[in-house]
Protein backbone atom coordinates (compact mmCIF):
# COMPACT_ATOMS: atom_id res chain seq x y z
CA UNK A 1 0.00 0.00 0.00
CA UNK A 2 2.89 2.40 0.48
CA UNK A 3 4.34 1.59 -2.76
CA UNK A 4 1.02 3.46 -4.32
CA UNK A 5 0.93 5.90 -2.48
CA UNK A 6 4.31 6.78 -3.14
CA UNK A 7 3.55 5.84 -6.78
CA UNK A 8 0.59 8.43 -6.72
CA UNK A 9 2.45 11.46 -5.08
CA UNK A 10 5.01 11.11 -7.67
CA UNK A 11 2.20 11.06 -10.33
CA UNK A 12 1.22 14.17 -8.84
CA UNK A 13 4.61 15.59 -8.64
CA UNK A 14 5.53 15.38 -12.47
CA UNK A 15 2.05 16.34 -13.50
CA UNK A 16 2.47 19.72 -11.34
CA UNK A 17 5.65 20.07 -12.55
CA UNK A 18 4.46 19.47 -16.48
CA UNK A 19 1.99 22.28 -15.61
CA UNK A 20 4.54 24.67 -14.44
CA UNK A 21 7.10 23.90 -17.13
CA UNK A 22 4.32 24.62 -19.41
CA UNK A 23 3.69 27.87 -18.11
CA UNK A 24 7.49 29.00 -17.99
CA UNK A 25 7.20 28.28 -21.61
CA UNK A 26 4.45 30.52 -21.85
CA UNK A 27 6.59 33.19 -20.20
CA UNK A 28 9.35 32.42 -22.81
CA UNK A 29 7.39 32.58 -26.07
CA UNK A 30 4.98 36.16 -24.35
CA UNK A 31 6.82 39.37 -25.52
CA UNK A 32 3.95 41.44 -24.46
CA UNK A 33 5.65 43.99 -21.70
CA UNK A 34 9.39 43.09 -22.96
CA UNK A 35 9.98 46.72 -24.37
CA UNK A 36 8.51 48.61 -21.31
CA UNK A 37 11.13 46.17 -19.11
CA UNK A 38 13.92 47.09 -21.46
CA UNK A 39 13.03 50.83 -21.24
CA UNK A 40 12.87 51.06 -17.18
CA UNK A 41 16.05 48.82 -16.93
CA UNK A 42 18.14 51.21 -19.67
CA UNK A 43 16.62 54.58 -18.50
CA UNK A 44 18.56 55.40 -15.64
CA UNK A 45 21.80 54.53 -17.74
CA UNK A 46 20.75 56.88 -20.20
CA UNK A 47 19.53 59.74 -17.81
CA UNK A 48 22.35 59.17 -16.03
CA UNK A 49 24.70 59.27 -19.33
CA UNK A 50 22.90 62.64 -19.90
CA UNK A 51 23.46 64.02 -16.46
CA UNK A 52 27.33 63.17 -16.70
CA UNK A 53 27.57 65.03 -19.98
CA UNK A 54 25.28 68.27 -18.88
CA UNK A 55 27.71 68.42 -16.05
CA UNK A 56 31.13 68.24 -18.06
CA UNK A 57 29.44 70.78 -20.16
CA UNK A 58 29.01 73.14 -17.23
CA UNK A 59 32.56 72.52 -15.71
CA UNK A 60 33.89 73.42 -19.24
CA UNK A 61 31.69 76.67 -19.59
CA UNK A 62 32.64 77.46 -16.06
CA UNK A 63 36.66 76.99 -16.68
CA UNK A 64 36.47 78.94 -19.91
CA UNK A 65 34.68 82.28 -18.66
CA UNK A 66 37.51 81.81 -15.50
CA UNK A 67 39.95 81.74 -18.11
CA UNK A 68 38.96 84.27 -20.12
CA UNK A 69 38.82 86.37 -17.13
CA UNK A 70 41.84 86.27 -16.07
CA UNK A 71 42.92 86.88 -19.40
CA UNK A 72 40.49 90.37 -19.49
CA UNK A 73 42.35 91.23 -15.91
CA UNK A 74 45.57 90.71 -17.12
CA UNK A 75 45.58 92.22 -20.40
CA UNK A 76 43.83 95.58 -18.74
CA UNK A 77 46.88 95.76 -16.25
CA UNK A 78 48.93 95.71 -19.19
CA UNK A 79 47.02 98.46 -21.03
CA UNK A 80 46.61 100.22 -18.55
CA UNK A 81 50.03 100.67 -17.16
CA UNK A 82 49.40 102.52 -13.97
CA UNK A 83 45.85 100.12 -12.77
CA UNK A 84 46.15 98.97 -9.10
CA UNK A 85 45.54 95.80 -7.76
CA UNK A 86 42.34 96.59 -6.88
CA UNK A 87 41.47 97.41 -10.76
CA UNK A 88 42.79 94.65 -12.06
CA UNK A 89 40.45 92.33 -9.76
CA UNK A 90 37.34 94.34 -10.36
CA UNK A 91 38.07 93.40 -14.29
CA UNK A 92 38.10 90.49 -13.39
CA UNK A 93 35.10 90.25 -11.31
CA UNK A 94 33.37 92.48 -14.32
CA UNK A 95 34.14 89.14 -16.85
CA UNK A 96 32.96 86.37 -14.63
CA UNK A 97 29.68 86.44 -16.73
CA UNK A 98 27.02 83.87 -15.63
CA UNK A 99 28.62 82.50 -12.98
CA UNK A 100 28.32 83.03 -9.15
CA UNK A 101 30.10 85.36 -7.34
CA UNK A 102 29.45 84.06 -4.01
CA UNK A 103 31.90 80.85 -5.21
CA UNK A 104 34.68 83.28 -6.19
CA UNK A 105 37.44 82.07 -3.85
CA UNK A 106 40.13 84.59 -4.75
CA UNK A 107 41.57 86.76 -7.54
CA UNK A 108 45.32 87.05 -7.05
CA UNK A 109 47.57 89.53 -8.76
CA UNK A 110 50.98 90.09 -9.09
CA UNK A 111 52.84 92.31 -11.03
CA UNK A 112 56.91 92.68 -9.88
CA UNK A 113 58.45 94.81 -11.87
CA UNK A 114 62.41 94.00 -12.26
CA UNK A 115 64.75 97.02 -12.16
CA UNK A 116 67.33 95.48 -14.13
CA UNK A 117 65.70 95.39 -17.32
CA UNK A 118 62.83 97.53 -17.18
CA UNK A 119 60.25 94.96 -17.11
CA UNK A 120 56.99 93.62 -15.72
CA UNK A 121 55.52 90.63 -15.20
CA UNK A 122 51.85 90.83 -14.68
CA UNK A 123 49.81 87.47 -13.48
CA UNK A 124 46.13 86.99 -12.78
CA UNK A 125 44.71 83.98 -10.88
CA UNK A 126 41.09 83.74 -10.59
CA UNK A 127 39.89 80.87 -8.32
CA UNK A 128 36.11 79.46 -8.17
CA UNK A 129 34.43 76.43 -6.41
CA UNK A 130 32.26 74.96 -9.09
CA UNK A 131 28.62 73.65 -7.44
CA UNK A 132 27.36 70.65 -9.73
CA UNK A 133 23.67 69.78 -10.32
CA UNK A 134 24.63 66.79 -8.70
CA UNK A 135 26.81 65.91 -5.76
CA UNK A 136 29.77 64.43 -8.59
CA UNK A 137 32.56 65.75 -6.82
CA UNK A 138 31.76 63.27 -4.05
CA UNK A 139 33.28 60.56 -6.48
CA UNK A 140 36.33 62.53 -7.64
CA UNK A 141 39.63 62.19 -5.87
CA UNK A 142 40.36 64.59 -3.30
CA UNK A 143 36.60 65.23 -3.08
CA UNK A 144 35.55 67.91 -1.17
CA UNK A 145 31.94 68.53 -0.32
CA UNK A 146 32.02 72.42 -1.22
CA UNK A 147 32.48 71.86 -4.66
CA UNK A 148 34.88 71.73 -7.71
CA UNK A 149 37.47 74.01 -7.28
CA UNK A 150 38.33 75.14 -10.83
CA UNK A 151 41.24 77.86 -11.39
CA UNK A 152 42.25 80.21 -14.07
CA UNK A 153 45.70 81.51 -14.79
CA UNK A 154 47.14 83.98 -17.21
CA UNK A 155 50.22 86.31 -17.42
CA UNK A 156 51.32 89.22 -19.61
CA UNK A 157 54.81 90.97 -19.98
CA UNK A 158 55.70 94.22 -20.58
CA UNK A 159 58.94 94.85 -22.40
CA UNK A 160 58.97 98.47 -22.74
CA UNK A 161 60.39 100.76 -20.46
CA UNK A 162 58.77 101.43 -17.61
CA UNK A 163 57.71 104.44 -16.74
CA UNK A 164 59.49 106.87 -13.28
CA UNK A 165 57.12 107.52 -11.29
Amino acid sequence: MKGMGMKRMAARTAASLSRVARRFRGFRRAERGVAAVEFALTLPIYLGAVIFLAEVARIAFTQGVIIHAAEEATRYALVHYNATVQDVQNEARSNLIGLDPNNLNAIVVTAPEDPTDQTKLVTVEVQYTYTPILPINLFLPGADTNGIRLTGESRGFITQEIPKT
